[in-house]
């Protein structure tokens, strides 16, 4: 009796499977429909794309679609023109492509985010291989959002690459925010903050984050293994334009007594972006070994011109890690602009960056010219061509 009790839960978990998963995942030819439970959501062309179906509400429009993008079989989904109203986030899975141009994605619920993955591996491998094409999205009432979310969230992640987005936040948020993330990147796209400003605010358009329990708390409710200040690694971020309380931050932490302190992100290459920071930096660049920054409009609009949060681009140690003496930095042809110094670059614990080239910038600070630029704590500094202004 128990051996077909067995065999009875064994079929019906099977059945269920079938009945459940979108047909994406099997078989098909051009002008197959795929379905989930009894609606018809996507349809195959010849090149095996899934043009997704849009549904009657934003309730079918969110269940249909994540069921889509959830599973790790390698997969195109093209959006339909127009406004596509969902309700739910689109937790996103390995060897996904979301194609989007001139598509709308709506977030009706306004206490959601849209895009983000399961955290459920480390070493970069919880969600791996995935490419967002184009696209304009929006949560509801974001402008008037009292607090703080993301519109896009990839954690432990890897192989990304976002892609002639306009994705839009407010001055408490994040457009973008990437934790623990690996080879991402970000291009043409657009990251604008709306809504009322935040005095003071210091969140950021564009997060480069580590995963720590203070930094990543929906991350640490998945187990303290995802929070031990896992850092991001090659992040590119290109040909964008980017607005924020600050435009971009490669955060860290000093809670939990200074734990995590010392782990630096490695890596970045900010090109070709228009970056704006309304109350605080433009770009703060902390904990990071190995930059390149070039090509780029970098300007503070930040009042406290006394301060750090005025500078345009803040380059910052804070934890003594030799790591950053192995790799080269390169701040070249930008025109950057800032309250206390247009450029800084700063190690608070004596730790030494490497070899730092800085050529042919134009620097403005509203400090004078003077003071458009400080540079401390680099094994080796190359300045040629660089031009320095006063900022009224």
């Amino acid at each position: 009796m128990k051996k077909i009790h067995k065999i009875l839960l064994m079929f019906l978990f099977v059945l269920t499977f079938f009945l459940v998963m979108p047909s994406s995942v099997f078989c098909h030819s051009t002008g197959d429909t795929v379905h989930f439970y009894n609606l018809t959501i996507g349809r195959y062309d010849e090149d095996g794309n899934i043009n997704f179906i849009r549904q009657k509400t934003a309730n079918y429009n969110g269940k249909s679609l994540a069921s889509l993008v959830k599973n790790n079989s390698k997969k195109t989904i093209i959006l339909p023109k127009g406004t596509l109203n969902i309700d739910c986030a689109l937790e996103i899975g390995d060897n996904t492509t979301i194609i989007a141009e001139g598509t709308t994605v709506y977030m009706t619920n306004p206490n959601k985010l849209i895009v983000n993955n399961k955290v459920d591996k480390t070493g970069y491998a919880s969600t791996k291989n995935v490419t967002i094409k184009g696209g304009t999205w929006k949560i509801k009432d974001n402008k008037k959002a009292k607090r703080s979310t993301s519109t896009f969230r990839f954690a432990h992640a890897s192989n990304i690459k976002l892609i002639g987005c306009k994705i839009d936040t407010n001055y408490r948020s994040h457009a973008i925010e990437l934790i623990a993330c690996k080879n991402v990147t970000v291009d043409k796209c657009t990251l604008l903050a709306y809504g009322k400003q935040k005095k003071n605010s210091l969140e950021e358009a564009l997060q480069i984050d580590l995963a720590t329990k203070a930094t990543a708390p929906s991350v640490a409710k998945r187990g303290s293994k995802y929070v031990k200040g896992q850092t991001c690694y090659n992040i590119i971020v290109k040909n964008s334009t980017i607005r924020g309380s600050r435009g971009i931050c490669a955060n860290k932490t000093t809670t939990q007594r200074n734990k995590y302190i010392k782990k630096y992100h490695r890596k970045i290459t900010l090109s070709n972006n228009r970056i704006i920071g309304t109350t605080s930096e433009a770009v703060a660049l902390h904990n990071t070994a190995g930059m390149k920054v070039e090509n780029n409009t970098i300007t503070s609009k930040g009042k406290r011109t006394n301060s750090v949060y005025s500078i345009g681009l803040n380059i910052a140690s804070f934890g003594k890690n030799n790591i950053t003496r192995k790799y080269t930095n390169v701040i070249k042809n930008n025109t950057i602009k800032g309250g206390r110094q247009a450029l800084l670059i700063y190690s608070y614990k004596g730790n030494k960056y490497g070899k730092t080239t800085i050529m042919n910038n134009k620097l403005y600070a509203k400090k004078g010219k003077k003071n458009a630029k400080k540079i401390k704590g680099c094994t080796k500094i190359v300045q040629k061509g660089n031009r320095l202004y006063k900022w009224r």
